[in-house]
């Protein structure tokens, strides 16, 4: 059962045993997550800028 030829792989985003840090698919959706939301958050809100001028 023992394989000493093959490196044991374990994942330190997510801790899993099958997988490197490189090909984890956690941090990878994760990192997809982050870059929609900074996406998403760089644009202006359509409302915000005119909502302000009009109540002022």
């Amino acid at each position: 059962m023992l394989h000493p030829d093959t490196p044991a792989k374990c994942c330190s985003y997510c801790g899993g045993r099958d997988h490197d840090f490189e090909e984890c698919p956690k941090r990878k959706a994760d990192a997809e997550k982050e870059e929609a939301a900074r996406v998403a958050g760089s644009k202006p809100p359509l409302t915000g800028a005119q909502g302000q001028e009009q109540e002022g």
